[in-house]
């Protein structure tokens, strides 16, 4: 009678055993994937910070020439050449 006690406590522990390493398994399966599509975001990130930095370096080692004097006083001052003809449209579509 013991061996029979003994028998069907054996199988209840391999059972529980077996729904540990489950649920584990499929836990650890979630939290991969989790971890998969951060790591995707967090790349993803990377990768645009490096094309600007790569930009910003561009414009670090481009020469300070005249036309680059220009382009620097349209952009950030606004300012145009004499000859240069502007028009101004008040008309939205």
């Amino acid at each position: 009678m013991e061996r029979k006690n003994t028998g069907m406590f054996v199988k209840i522990a391999i059972f529980a055993l077996a729904v540990f390493a489950v649920v584990s398994i499929v836990q650890l399966q979630l939290s991969f994937n989790e971890l998969r599509t951060k790591r995707d975001t967090l790349k993803a990130e990377v990768d645009a910070l490096q094309d600007e930095a790569d930009e910003l370096q561009e414009q670090v080692d481009a020469p300070v020439d005249e036309e680059y004097i220009i382009d620097i006083a349209k952009d950030k001052l606004n300012l145009r050449l004499p000859e240069e003809i502007i028009f101004y449209n008040d008309l939205y579509n």
